[in-house]
């Protein structure tokens, strides 16, 4: 296999506008920092707002985390609806369930509004269970929709042989309006929407620091009354708030096209799904439009690695254990695969904050998940214009820096990040109760 992003080869085809860097000082309304899905639906709340804005991104638009995602557009990121209902109850979980759902929404309006050439797929989304525990967690998945009716439908081992062509699994769960995107492209078509118009775009320009109402880059500065920071990778040179974020390492393959005998192999009965499995780190799959199998996973060792980790070895491992679970499958060759660092907090949901020592800035960091990422920037920029509603604005205690963790950040001291940051996820995973906990918020301050 070759060390190289698919999204990036799948690119080639498309003609996108080449943006300079920043290389002077200029003024805006409002600055939106990091060009992935946060900063890319930020930046789209304020078409034909009548503002000046402007986007700065160290890369290309959707060049970091966006751009090498699996391109799942799905509520569930790292948290099933029952493991959220644990943590604050059915109204609390369908509350923050609305959240990926409304980024879905919204990502999928765009596509259509804009005709974006994305490779944007509607696709169920299968939950399958390994194994008795996985068979558990699909009946506890089951129950807490059907609580908050919500559309559902499970299958047992024999079932679920009709539409997915293995007998490795016990059950599955399945439900709609979910689908697969080329996010980069989706990144990169937003970008022209953006620039036609009006907003000011620089790409390749990477912020250094932010002072009062600037943020200074090499070549330039940008002055702004309102700043939304939402990059990933946070330096603590940029912001103390790098302390909160951490990075799970994933990994991604790519397969060369399916034959018609391997697509019924795999699917059965002709429809095709996302999918991913019931263990602790999970593997996932799709197909892409050009009928690829997108293939991802990892393991205990590399998920809370500090560094990338760009050798074969563990995707390889994923591909054997797929295989063993779709035997007519061990001829499919995967010719690229591409490690991926996910910005993630200690509780696995999303952090949104207005800076208290700088009220006009605000950031959205360590978010998991696309939909999240679009739901997040867009709430961002709705604040900012003053349309976010009183009820929305409860986000903002659901996703506060200062919510409830397990294990608090100093400890990283004494027993390091990795760590501290390994344990707190997966007591929020499987463990943690919120529902006794109140939420601190006045919308008055904002």
């Amino acid at each position: 296999m070759i060390l190289q992003n698919w999204w990036f080869t799948s690119l080639l085809p498309h003609e996108y506008p080449p943006i300079q860097s920043l290389q002077k000082d200029i003024q805006v309304d409002v600055l939106i920092v990091g060009g992935g899905m946060t900063g890319l639906s930020a930046a789209a709340s304020f078409i034909g707002k009548g503002l000046k804005v402007a986007v700065i991104e160290r890369n290309v638009f959707g060049g970091s985390s966006t751009g090498r995602s699996a391109g799942f557009l799905t509520p569930d990121s790292e948290l099933e609806l029952n493991q959220l209902e644990r943590r604050f109850g059915i109204e609390g979980a369908q509350k923050i369930w609305n959240v990926p759902v409304s980024g879905i929404d919204l990502i999928v309006k765009r596509v259509k509004e804009y005709n974006i050439q994305c490779d944007l797929i509607k696709q169920d989304s299968l939950f399958v269970g390994i194994g008795r525990d996985g068979l558990d967690s699909v009946e506890e998945e089951k129950k807490s929709r059907l609580a908050a009716h919500m559309d559902v439908q499970t299958y047992g081992s024999e079932q679920l042989q009709s539409i997915l062509g293995s007998q490795h699994y016990t059950g599955a769960v399945r439900y709609g309006n979910t689908y697969g995107i080329s996010s980069l492209q989706y990144a990169q078509g937003m970008k022209k929407v953006l620039i036609d118009s009006g907003i000011q775009i620089f790409e390749a320009t990477e912020a250094h620091r932010i002072q009062n109402h600037t943020v200074y880059t090499h070549a330039g500065s940008v002055t702004a009354d309102k700043i939304i920071i939402a990059i990933d990778k946070i330096k603590p040179s940029f912001s103390s708030y790098s302390k909160e974020v951490f990075h799970a390492q994933t990994f991604l393959s790519i397969s060369e096209p399916l034959s018609d005998a391997d697509y019924k192999a795999l699917f059965p009965s002709g429809e095709q799904f996302q999918c991913w499995d019931s263990t602790l780190v999970y593997s996932y799959w799709r197909l892409t439009g050009t009928r690829r199998l997108l293939l991802g996973g990892g393991s205990a060792l590399t998920t809370f690695m500090n560094h990338w980790y760009n050798q074969d070895r563990i995707i390889a491992s994923v591909i054997k254990n797929f295989r063993k679970s779709f035997p007519q499958l061990k001829n499919l060759e995967f010719v690229q695969f591409w490690p991926g660092l996910i910005d993630t907090t200690r509780d696995l949901l999303p952090t949104i904050v207005r800076d208290p020592r700088s009220p006009h800035v605000h950031y959205a960091f360590g978010i998991v998940g696309l939909p999240w990422a679009s739901f997040c920037g867009d709430f961002l920029g709705r604040v900012i214009l003053g349309e976010a509603n009183e009820d929305e604005l409860k986000y903002f205690s659901y996703f506060s820096d200062r919510r409830y963790f397990a294990l608090p950040i100093w400890l990283q001291n004494f027993m390091g990040k990795p760590s501290l940051f390994s344990l707190n996820n997966l007591w929020a995973k499987y463990y943690q109760v919120d529902l006794k906990r109140k939420l601190k918020f006045d919308s008055k301050d904002f």
